[in-house]
């Protein structure tokens, strides 16, 4: 054969040969599920369901997950050709294990930690000295950066090891559990058990969820079974997208899957969200993606500095630039093979072509991405601006939501529009002296909204600069603790009254004491208790008794002075400190009251009174001396004609 026979010929074996490399026996090979069978995983059983696999010559068998194995060693260990894991594949690579990507399925990581609404742990930080739950190392890539990210240590939390069981949170076995987004939320859920998430994209780590990967040794030996692998797989997932009631059938009735019908369809919904299929094609890797998650975990000191993550990517084994180049070396050599050349330089061109077409998708999918965290933002995170003067410039509708205001109302406006008149007006001076100086500040603010309710926010300042280091605004970022606040507010109120209780009023008593005592301040308290209020649960019952101490609770609040503290002292005793106030003053807030309650007409009850016993703080007496001389005088005040006010000597 001549060396222009030769030429003509070759191209056609090697297209003959690729038509009938199917024809050879089917390849058996397996996959390696990272969780139970559900519609995570729809693409690989639609994939088998439908004989995609068995199309490109693949007799696969797909295992569930053992708890006690992990996908990464199976693979890399030779007992299985294939597996499921999320980012922490190029962490992994990085750390010199060669593992190889051949397509993210999820575009987004699912991965979020779950607490109890309850408990009000609400961010990261909130998490120290807790107890959480995760696949530390395996599958908590996500998780493991937002910690890193937020300068948290492992010795921040107290890692468990995941159960695997759903309900962990319900049943008190952590503080936090790593779970996905697509599947726990729906079962605490319907459990009617509120839980907060905590989703690290929010934190700035936007990681892949779900890759199909294999192993350098598959990628370097056998790389058409890798590909044929690959092709079947993203071919079932466009079929799973297509029709999931047809694949929840399946995964109900053949492949045992444990959850519901409505689950299933609630995880078929929020995967396709992970996917994003109408944005980019599916199993779709972009190498610049990979670059910046490895950079995360290189300024997050996650993995050695001069560690890099080539070779995660299945396309660097392909080396196809490298065949091309020899192959239009070789048939230049031929001056007669113009026609061969015009169809590899057209074949060149539709590459470019479809480089740009990638590129031009990867942009749109970023700024598609881009513009939905923007949105996300919008709705959930309370942000604003302002100019140096305090007016807002921007709020988001989260602000928006909280504060009652429309948008439009907010702009323009000054940002003391939500200030609370119980917020001293000291932090606000501190907080303009801190920000007006170029630095952040933080703290918890009581705000008020529209309709006059009252929230609190935990809140951060951040002064906005010019190029040339001068401060344009500033931008306040909150998360609401209204939650919080009010939890903590019940655990030091009296639950009847709303008043301090004992534990409060102690506590509060010492610090009074102390102020006192340094800078030699008078101090006084004020001990009253209802006369035969025995006698008004006896006769009325204890719902008409808890009424009359409503009552008298807001003629004290209504009668006191707002440096003074009130609250119950115990049954139907109350204790009222008074700061900066003498023994004859103290006499007459209690004369004051004694009267205010003696005139009321109480519902049902009628006409009821108080005895009162004042003592006022002398030099170096202690705590409990004070509340005992207090106690003393009120006993006089009872012995004696009750409905009287007795100082103590």
């Amino acid at each position: 054969m001549d060396f222009c026979g030769r030429m003509t010929a070759t191209p056609i074996f090697l297209t003959l040969l690729l038509a009938t490399a199917g024809a050879n026996a089917a390849d058996k090979v397996s996959l390696e599920l990272k969780w139970f069978s559900q519609f995570q995983f729809a693409g690989y059983y639609t994939a088998l369901e439908k004989g995609y696999y068995a199309d490109e010559g693949l007799d696969v068998q797909i295992h569930e997950r053992d708890p006690k194995k992990f996908p990464i060693d199976l693979v890399l260990g030779g007992k299985a050709d294939f597996g499921i894991s999320d980012a922490s594949l190029i962490l992994h690579r990085m750390h010199g294990r060669p593992v190889v990507v051949l397509a993210a399925i999820f575009q987004h990581s699912p991965l979020v930690l779950l607490t109890r609404a309850e408990d009000v742990l609400l961010g990261p930080h909130e998490l120290k000295g807790k107890k959480v739950m995760r696949q530390k190392g395996i599958d908590d890539a996500s998780i493991a950066a937002m910690f890193d990210h937020e300068g948290m240590v492992t010795k921040d939390v107290i890692d468990v090891p995941h159960s695997f069981d759903d309900m962990a949170l319900l049943k008190g076995q952590t503080d936090a559990q790593s779970a996905y987004i697509t599947n726990q939320p729906f079962l605490y859920e319907q459990a009617g058990f509120p839980i907060h998430i905590i989703n690290p994209t929010n934190y700035g780590i936007d990681f892949y969820g779900d890759m199909l990967f294999t192993s350098e040794r598959i990628m370097r030996n056998k790389p058409n079974l890798a590909l044929r692998f690959r092709r079947a797989s993203i071919k079932g997932w466009k079929y799973a997208l297509d029709n999931p009631e047809e694949v929840i059938g399946w995964l109900l009735e053949k492949y045992g899957s444990k959850k519901s019908l409505d689950h299933l369809r609630f995880e078929a919904v929020e995967t396709a969200r992970m996917i994003q299929p109408n944005l980019v094609e599916i199993g779709h890797l972009n190498s610049g993606r990979f670059q910046r998650i490895a950079n995360i975990y290189r300024t997050q000191n996650m993995v050695p500095q001069n560690s890099d993550s080539e070779g995660v990517d299945y396309r660097d084994y392909l080396q196809a630039d490298g065949r091309m180049s020899q192959w239009i070396l070789w048939i230049g050599g031929a001056a007669a093979a113009f026609g061969i050349l015009t169809l590899i330089l057209l074949t060149l061109n539709r590459r470019l072509g479809t480089l740009v077409e990638e590129r031009s998708r990867d942009l749109k999918a970023a700024r598609d991405s881009l513009q939905s965290y923007v949105d996300i933002v919008d709705k959930h995170i309370i942000t604003s601006s302002t100019d140096t003067q305090g007016r807002i410039t921007y709020a988001s509708e989260a602000f928006a939501k909280i504060s009652k205001y429309g948008k439009g109302e907010l702009m323009g406006r000054a940002h003391n529009i939500v200030r609370h008149t119980d917020m001293p007006k000291e932090i606000y001076r501190d907080m303009w002296k801190t920000i007006s100086a170029g630095k952040g500040w933080h703290g918890e603010i009581k705000n008020r909204a529209k309709d006059g309710s009252a929230y609190w926010v935990d809140v951060n300042i951040e002064p906005d600069f010019l190029a040339d280091g001068s401060i344009s605004g500033y931008t306040a970022i909150r998360y609401d603790i209204t939650d919080k606040k009010h939890i903590e507010e019940l655990s030091v109120t009296d639950r009847l009254t709303g008043l301090y209780n004992r534990l409060k009023l102690d506590e509060t008593f010492t610090q009074e004491m102390e102020r006192s005592t340094r800078y030699d301040h008078p101090l006084s308290v004020v001990l009253l208790d209802i006369d035969h209020f025995k006698s008004v649960n006896d006769t009325f019952g204890h719902q008409t008794g808890d009424a009359v101490l409503v009552k008298i609770t807001e003629l004290l609040t209504e009668n006191i002075r707002i440096i003074d503290v009130a609250g119950r002292w115990g049954g139907e005793e109350f204790l009222i400190i008074c700061p900066e106030t003498t023994l004859e003053h103290a006499v007459d807030l209690a004369n004051k009251i004694r009267i205010v309650i003696g005139d009321h007409v109480f519902p049902v009850v009628g006409k009821k009174t108080a005895s009162f016993g004042v003592a006022s703080l002398a030099s170096g007496e202690s705590e409990g001396n004070l509340i005992a001389r207090a106690d003393e005088a009120l006993y006089r005040a009872k012995k004696g004609d009750r409905n009287r006010v007795e100082a103590a000597s």
